[in-house]
């Protein structure tokens, strides 16, 4: 068994759920139960933002070397925390109930959002106003987002789908998937193709930058749920959360599976990210965060 590092976080029930690493060696976490942030600085100290009551941080993205972007399901509202952590920018969504789930900061000083509840992508622009821009077909339950840099992909987990978006806001293309996947995490590895965790038949997709779909089988009852690019694989392997496994996992771009366990008395990997250092973190719902160091890969 490879040797997992585990992080009690925040108060019991909280729920730790998204997970990302800034360059700073920071890495930062949502409390999805909690209402609250977290962020480990370098030197391992644990710090908190409390956002309100009634709040719900779900998503979390890296936006610079120390800040990251939130998402605010039930307040309708994306926030920038910069070390602290603190609020440094705040934007809400146009839509009542839009219910703001995925991010992702391509680098160029937005960020671009989906909405479980408006069946829609949202963008924050550099001067903080959010435009909005539905998804067909309807209540497609529009879920995670990457971002290649000049494009962005993201799962339609009711509707068995992947969107493709070339040039920030053109047309949405479409890239079906087998009946009863439910795509939810996704991710572009080193070599371009752009991988989704289907939790309900227990497998990966892979879309080539051809795009051809390769179906990458897991064992029953896996459920994968977050997908990371390794960067330390330039030939296109990626990191998965196996939440029914309760394991993490390395893929090659062939389609080479190797699990790393987590001890049984933690559970549920949701969130996943890839430190600048190669270290591999995850978000475990039972109450911690594991971490995997790149000597124990």
């Amino acid at each position: 068994m490879s040797a997992v590092a585990i992080l009690p976080v925040g108060d019991e029930g909280d729920g730790p759920y998204a997970v990302a690493a800034t360059e700073d060696g920071a890495v930062w976490f949502t409390l999805v139960h909690g209402g609250r942030v977290g962020r480990r600085d370098a030197d391992g100290s644990l710090s908190y933002l409390a956002l309100g009551a009634g709040s719900q941080p779900s998503g979390i993205a890296a936006a610079t070397e120390s800040t990251v972007w939130v998402t605010d399901t039930t307040g309708d509202r994306l926030m920038l925390l910069g070390p602290g952590p603190r609020i440094l920018a705040e934007a809400a969504t146009p839509t009542k109930g839009a219910q703001p789930f995925g991010v992702v900061a391509p680098g160029d000083g937005t960020a671009w959002f989906t909405e479980l509840g408006g069946n829609a992508l949202g963008r924050v622009g550099i001067l903080g106003a959010v435009d909005e821009f539905p998804v067909a077909p309807a209540d497609a339950m529009v879920s995670m987002i990457a971002s290649t840099g000049d494009s962005l992909w993201f799962t339609m987990n009711a509707v068995d789908a992947l969107g493709h978006v070339r040039g920030g806001d053109a047309a949405i293309a479409v890239t079906e998937l087998p009946a009863g996947s439910g795509p939810v995490g996704i991710a572009v590895a080193q070599d371009g193709a752009v991988w989704a965790a289907l939790i309900r038949s227990d497998s990966l997709a892979r879309v080539a930058k051809d795009g051809s779909v390769r179906i990458v089988g897991l064992a029953d009852g896996a459920k994968p749920h977050a997908v990371a690019s390794d960067p330390t694989d330039d030939s296109g392997g990626v990191w998965v959360s196996v939440w029914g496994a309760n394991a993490l996992a390395h893929v090659s771009a062939e389609g080479h599976v190797r699990l790393h366990p987590l001890p049984d008395d933690v559970a549920e990997p949701h969130g996943l990210t890839v430190a600048p250092d190669g270290t591999v973190w995850t978000a475990l719902e039972s109450g911690a965060l594991a971490s995997l160091s790149p000597r124990e890969r």
